[in-house]
């Protein structure tokens, strides 16, 4: 097939000419690649040899918008080695169906050729992970400790009618795995102090005391509420106060 070329007048910025790559690769191949910060790479090898390392810049089962320093030979059928975020790398059969040069910097858009079906999951479950991923660094969690269902679901109300994203935790264990998981963002804890309430206020303590990015937030029945919480880091308010402290 033949490559279309462009000049660096004709196609200006990179950026430019990715969007109309990715448009292009969207109207010849199907559903458009997800644009994530995919922290994938890939090796280009045409007739044998190595051409050069890119990166991936848009992917889906379809094809990928790489950018690079090298660039390609016309029209010739080439193979790609991609090292997705995870898991071993995959090798797949693709074509240039455009490319564009701006200074030393080369856009290709690629098709895929003749997936097997394991790989096609591979790289959807790729960018499934990477935009799950993004999702929560854009829209950090406030945990909900507390053995009581109705609470849970009380406090995490009030949360969803601010846009939060909640994470609901039955014990302090849950809400460890969570803080401790390198792919989940937390901005706050909430814990109530009430009588026979699970887990206690010293779980906010020790929240403080490790985590600096996380909010420890108390709940307290009523103003003369004098909770056992030494840390200065724990910050109590009422239930109906709850919205314009995490505003």
């Amino acid at each position: 097939m033949a490559v279309r070329e462009a000049s660096m007048g004709q196609l200006g910025t990179v950026e430019e000419t990715g969007r109309r790559a990715a448009t292009t690769q969207r109207s010849r191949v199907g559903p458009g690649p997800a644009k994530v910060g995919l922290r994938a790479t890939a090796t280009l090898l045409q007739k044998g040899d190595i051409v050069g390392r890119y990166t991936v810049q848009n992917l889906s089962a379809g094809g990928a918008l790489l950018t690079g320093a090298k660039d390609v030979i016309k029209a010739s059928p080439c193979r790609l080695l991609l090292q997705l975020p995870s898991g071993e790398s995959l090798t797949v059969g693709a074509h240039v169906r455009r490319r564009a040069v701006a200074g030393d910097v080369v856009a290709l858009a690629v098709g895929f050729r003749h997936l097997s079906p394991q790989s096609e999951d591979r790289i959807q479950d790729a960018v499934l992970q990477l935009l799950d991923e993004s999702y929560r660094r854009r829209h950090p969690a406030v945990l909900v400790v507390d053995a009581s269902e109705a609470v849970r679901l009380s406090v995490a109300s009030q949360l969803h009618a601010l846009g939060c994203r909640v994470v609901p935790c039955e014990a302090p264990l849950s809400a460890m795995r969570v803080l401790e998981d390198p792919n989940e963002h937390v901005t706050a804890i909430v814990v109530r102090d009430a009588p026979g309430a699970s887990p206690g206020p010293e779980l906010l303590d020790w929240v403080a005391e490790t985590y600096d990015r996380v909010r420890p937030i108390l709940l307290v029945e009523d103003r003369s509420s004098d909770p056992s919480v030494g840390h200065l880091g724990v910050q109590r308010c009422l239930p109906e106060h709850l919205s314009a402290v995490l505003s």
